[in-house]
């Protein structure tokens, strides 16, 4: 880490922004809605453009879909720490005001509050909860039937059972040390089957194109309005069945320039943002209306490749792409010494004594070349998006092309203008190699493999497929901690290492900018945050 003085934010609260992207409609003071009483005014480098919480269109989608969507368990932020991210057990009771476990761990029965309505007045039963997670299911490449309940062994033929009219049982095909986790996460939310059937149609049985617009669950904010790409306003839910949050209002826009973005935080025209530029992180925190808070995360920053291109289907060329590249050369001039080199096949902070990767070797790099039969040159379009992994992709791209045009690559650098656009791209494999990020939702090391290595998650958008690999993270998502689970890991390791089906470039920290006079910032898995508990004062 450099020697760049960051001050801490609100002691244990660590800040949850970091790629969301906030921007605002108004800031810090005087007649702006920014720094308003109630009112939370955020940049974010895009906003969400649509809100079904079925349908993944990128980050600022999830950190939206956090203000409105009220799960079953939370994310208890009173158990975070300056050191760490929250653990896979840092959960309290939510709409579930209590839960069972089975001796088998096959079982959760959870017992629902009474009395919670929606922001349309309906009341919460057990109905909801069943309509929501067979929703889920509808489609099943969904980010929760394909990734997180599927790693968590919720059973897709019959997720939840109805005990009584405030009483469900969620069932698992095996045990699960991530469950409760999982079902924390804000897209796991229960919506408002009442509501949302009343835009029910023939050609649209679960109301995708209302959904899109509109919230329907019971948390504590409900969609105010929403400019898809542009802006997005939360406001308070007064039929919440919790405390009245102090922010009642939530504004955010895009600012899709980074520099801008810090401009209207330290002159104090919004509250916060995310994705601040790097070289003004000192400006920022050196400010009078704002501060930068550096915390711990599992955030990686990758080259991803498209694995059927069949220019990069030799594992030696991939391999040989990975020595080119310095990664200290990349964290000193791109990061500024705020990230550190990624050496390892997995964060760092989610398991130590890793084997050892990407270390810098051009003779090897072209040794390797020569080896796959490509020596001669190679050459591929390498595509970035501002949005992710942040605002210095370009510059990123560029050293990247630099150091593969040393070992003989050239690459075509591509820049994509629409986050949107670039995720869908990201989705269908369409592009060859590109820059991206990877911040795994639970802070365990099985759950980072069956998410972006295993043949059968949705989130493993380079395509990556080896029988051995899979059996072996099926077993690891089934196996308590310990040395039998250490074991398999470490097997699959080997076979990700023999591979290098993503490129880990950096170890990026939470870095957010926010205004002085805001506390209460927690680092939640998703990234996003809790409007509901930030204060001012």
């Amino acid at each position: 880490m450099s020697s760049r003085v960051i001050r801490r934010v609100a002691s244990a609260a660590t800040l949850a922004l970091a790629t969301s992207a906030l921007v605002a409609c108004g800031g810090g003071g005087g007649s702006s809605d920014g720094g308003s009483d109630g009112v939370l005014s955020l940049a974010w480098s895009s906003t969400p453009t649509q809100l079904d919480p079925n349908v993944y269109t990128g980050l600022s989608w999830v950190h939206a879909v956090d203000g409105f969507m009220e799960t079953l368990v939370e994310y208890d932020t009173s158990k975070a720490s300056d050191d760490t991210v929250l653990g896979v057990d840092a959960v309290k009771p939510g709409l579930a005001e209590s839960w069972e476990v089975s001796e088998d761990g096959k079982r959760y029965t959870f017992a629902l509050r009474k009395g919670v309505k929606s922001e349309y007045g309906n009341e919460l039963d057990a109905d909801d909860v069943l309509w929501s997670f067979e929703r889920m299911y509808s489609n099943p490449a969904s980010l929760q039937a394909g990734v997180l309940l599927k790693s968590a062994n919720v059973d897709p033929d019959e997720p939840v059972t109805k005990i009584d009219s405030h009483t469900v049982r969620v069932n698992l095909t095996a045990p699960s040390a991530i469950a409760l986790s999982v079902l924390a996460y804000p897209i796991d939310g229960i919506l408002d089957s009442d509501e949302t059937k009343k835009h029910v149609t023939k050609e649209d049985p679960w109301a995708a194109d209302w959904l899109a617009k509109n919230s329907a669950s019971f948390g504590a904010y409900k969609v105010k309005s929403m400019d898809p790409g542009k802006e997005i306003r939360l406001e308070y839910n007064e039929n919440y069945w919790g405390e009245k949050p102090e922010i009642t209002e939530v504004i955010a826009k895009a600012v899709p320039d980074a520099s801008a973005r810090a401009q209207l935080l330290m002159s104090g025209d919004v509250d916060a943002i995310a994705e601040p530029p790097i070289d003004q992180l000192k400006k920022i925190d050196e400010s009078a209306n704002a501060e930068v808070s550096i915390q711990p995360d599992s955030n990686r920053h990758n080259l991803s490749f498209n694995l059927g291109d069949k220019a990069l289907a030799d594992p030696r060329v991939r391999k040989a792409i990975s020595h080119a590249i310095n990664r200290e050369a990349i964290v000193e001039s791109i990061y500024q010494g705020y990230a550190k080199p990624a050496n390892s096949p997995q964060a760092s902070g989610l398991m130590a004594g890793q084997p050892e990767t990407g270390a810098y070797d051009p003779a090897l790099a072209k040794k390797l070349l020569a080896e796959a039969g490509v020596d001669n040159g190679l050459k591929i379009d390498l595509s970035f998006s501002t949005a992710r992994p942040g605002p210095y992709a370009e510059n990123l791209a560029r050293l990247v092309q630099s150091d593969l045009k040393a070992v003989g690559i050239t690459a075509n650098v591509k820049g994509v203008p629409s986050p949107a656009d670039f995720e869908a791209a990201v989705s269908d494999r369409t592009m060859q190699a590109y820059l991206y990020s990877e911040r795994p939702s639970q802070p365990d090391l099985g759950f980072s493999l069956f998410l972006y290595l295993h043949s059968g998650s949705a989130l493993n958008k380079v395509g990556f497929a080896d029988d051995e690999f899979d059996s072996i993270i099926s077993k690891v998502l089934v196996t308590e901690s310990g040395d039998e689970r250490d074991a398999a890991i470490a097997e699959a390791m080997d076979i990700v290492v023999e591979n290098e089906p993503i490129i880990s470039l950096v170890e990026m920290p939470d870095l957010v900018g926010i205004s002085s006079d805001l506390k209460g910032y927690v680092s939640l898995p998703t990234g996003g945050m809790k409007y509901d508990e930030l204060k001012r004062g």
